[in-house]
């Protein structure tokens, strides 16, 4: 999988937990937070996280909230967004783990009608100083110059200013748990109503009708 370039010092990019490579591959991922995203500050002074233990924080959106974010990701209506957040902190690095539910209305692909649904998924990312960032990122490009095929963990994403927003984390998570294709339960593509019926046609039948077309034969 091809890495990431780093990611500009006042953007946190949000990154659901590294399940395998296919699950970080799905089409899902096709539907990044926009840029500049900041609907739901939720800043949190890393100073005010626990050094001995873990933080749960829960952050919920505001009706207003969540119209902006229907509207950045063309949604219908995004009827309930909430995140049970986990913060724990290591060193210069904060975990944060949690779980995302979210209630919405989205439009079939297939068939173009209105349809709603629950969302639910994990959220797994870290954060760091840009210090620490940034040497990060130098060791991994020294190892991808070297030519080495170590894996490296991607390295984590900035604290600016020493804060982390949980707004933000939250908002970005739901842009990546969002199918970006979606289907109302029971909707499937089909093709031409007479695709079914016509077989395809033969070799020998495309030569005979050739033939009946002024072709002339070889025999």
């Amino acid at each position: 999988m091809a890495r990431k370039s780093p990611p500009p010092s006042n953007m946190s990019k949000g990154r659901k937990a590294k399940d395998s490579e296919s699950d970080l591959s799905r089409g899902r991922a096709a539907l990044p937070p926009p840029a500049g995203l900041d609907v739901m500050p939720r800043p949190i002074l890393v100073d005010d996280i626990r050094e001995d233990g873990k933080s749960v924080i829960e952050v919920e959106a505001s009706e207003a909230e969540r119209a902006a974010l229907a509207e950045a990701y063309h949604l219908v209506s995004l009827a309930a967004l909430k995140a049970r957040l986990t913060l724990a902190k290591r060193g210069p690095v904060i975990r944060i783990t949690g779980v995302l539910k979210a209630h919405l209305t989205q439009t079939c692909v297939v068939t173009m009608e209105p349809f709603e649904s629950d969302v639910e998924d994990q959220i797994e990312m870290e954060f760091a100083p840009p210090a620490y960032v940034a040497e990060a990122w130098e060791r991994l490009a020294q190892l991808e110059a070297s030519g080495s095929n170590e894996d490296l963990p991607e390295p984590p994403d900035q604290i600016v200013d020493g804060k982390i927003d949980l707004g933000a984390v939250t908002s970005e998570a739901l842009a990546l748990a969002l199918d970006p294709y979606p289907k109302k339960p029971g909707a499937a593509f089909e093709g031409p109503a007479d695709a079914a019926q016509t077989p395809d046609e033969s070799p020998f039948a495309v030569l005979a009708r050739l033939k009946g077309q002024g072709g002339q034969s070889t025999s």
